[in-house]
């Protein structure tokens, strides 16, 4: 039986619905991960194995694979954790499978080594910039932007330690609280220094392509975002909504499909973040992975018919791709933060909120009598609306509708 080998999973979303997909084309399907514990039935029940190895390791990964099965029934090795990407590429690589070399993945997970590589192809798509590792370092950019401005890790996921810097006082306190970050969600350590980057203004768009091996970049489409705005929310994902119109999508593609060329993006799925500002493109992040937080793997479908979590799939298996949406539909996502600290005990009219029209989904992410504290990073979203309409417009209306009306049970004491 041909073998899928994913290196650890999302578990928002695309790692469900991926691995669905690979057993129903009847491969057999293992998932590599440094903590079985942490993974829901809901992925486990189509996996054939879980192995319990350490998946920063490469080598203890090729030697649980080889005790597990022969080398030649693996025909694909993929990832759908933003964490395990490089990881999940050397270990391709390794079999000679389909892959994005470690090397360009290794360079879009470093946010400071792009922004140098964005300047080889078109210095223009790059905000103002800097690396810094103490204050000193910071005056040039000071000087040439002014305050306020971004500080943020140069790696690192979620909008974890992003933030809008607005004195020099809050950028020393910024410097001394980075020093004590440790290592970031999946255990690695956050790379030396602070990447400062200017503040651009316009409408904020996220957008995605799969790439078949030796073929052309593919256009899934653009999502247009809403970005929560308040004192230490700056830069979380509230709200997005596709298709994002033609006009912008082209706008995006245009400019930004020439840089994936010529940073030797091969195979696979990748998405930007990035901004319109008049007629101009700004990129925000690259990411070398299907959108997550149910964007890519639920959102895409509902509006198309197509899933590009499905095109992970096939793309790793070396796969030609055509992509030929069936349905025009507008689809929205509305994400459920805490609106005061307490403990989380679940959403009290979901019944309710999920039989109205329209509605696709509702979704709780958060774990149930945890203590949350109004969210400051992605990781704080507690859940998710999904919900459908005749355009992208019209179905973030009533995704932002129905969040308002969906009532947070959120308790000071569980005693």
């Amino acid at each position: 039986m041909d073998t899928i080998i994913f290196v650890e999973a999302s578990q928002t979303g695309a790692g469900e619905v991926a691995c669905r997909y690979a057993r129903q084309c009847g491969y057999s399907v293992v998932l590599l991960t440094t903590d079985p514990g942490r993974y829901p039935q809901a992925i486990v029940q189509y996996c054939n194995h879980v192995v319990s190895v350490d998946t920063m390791d490469v080598y203890e990964m090729v030697e649980a694979l080889a005790m597990l099965m022969s080398v030649e029934d693996i025909k694909a090795i993929t990832t759908t954790s933003d964490f395990s990407v490089v990881e999940a590429a050397q270990l391709a690589q390794y079999y000679l499978l389909p892959t994005n070399t470690p090397d360009a993945v290794r360079l879009f997970k470093n946010k400071y080594a792009v922004r140098q590589a964005i300047d080889l192809v078109d210095s223009s798509l790059n905000p103002k910039y800097c690396l810094i590792e103490s204050l000193a370092d910071a005056d040039e950019f000071i000087e040439s932007t002014g305050f306020p401005f971004i500080a943020k890790p140069v790696n690192g996921n979620d909008s974890l330690y992003v933030k809008k810097v607005r004195n020099i006082e809050e950028l020393e306190e910024y410097l001394v609280i980075r020093d004590r970050w440790g290592v970031d969600a999946s255990g690695r350590d956050f790379a030396i220094g602070v990447l400062l980057e200017e503040i651009i203004g316009g409408e904020e768009f996220c957008v995605d392509f799969l790439k078949p091996v030796n073929g052309d970049l593919i256009l899934v489409g653009a999502f247009r975002k809403i970005i929560s705005n308040g004192l230490g929310t700056d830069y979380i994902k509230i709200g997005a909504s596709f298709p994002a119109p033609r006009g912008e999508t082209k706008l995006l593609f245009d400019k930004i499909s020439p840089v994936l060329n010529q940073l030797n993006f091969e195979v696979g799925a990748v998405n930007i973040d990035c901004k319109i500002v008049g007629a101009d493109v700004k990129i925000l992040e690259i990411n070398p992975r299907l959108v997550g937080d149910q964007m890519g793997s639920h959102m895409v479908e509902i509006a198309t018919g197509k899933n590009p979590a499905h095109a992970v799939v096939d793309l790793a298996m070396g796969k030609n791709l055509e992509w030929q949406p069936t349905i025009s539909r507008g689809v929205a996502i509305h994400r459920l933060t805490m609106p005061i600290a307490g403990y989380f005990l679940g959403l009290n009219n979901k019944e309710e909120m999920i039989a109205l029209a329209g509605v696709e989904s509702i979704k709780v992410l958060g774990i149930l009598n945890n203590w949350y504290e109004p969210a400051e990073s992605n990781q704080g979203v507690i859940g998710s609306v999904i919900v459908s309409h005749n355009s992208a417009s019209e179905a973030m209306d009533l995704a932002t509708s129905i969040a308002k009306s969906i009532k947070i049970n959120i308790k000071k004491t569980l005693h």
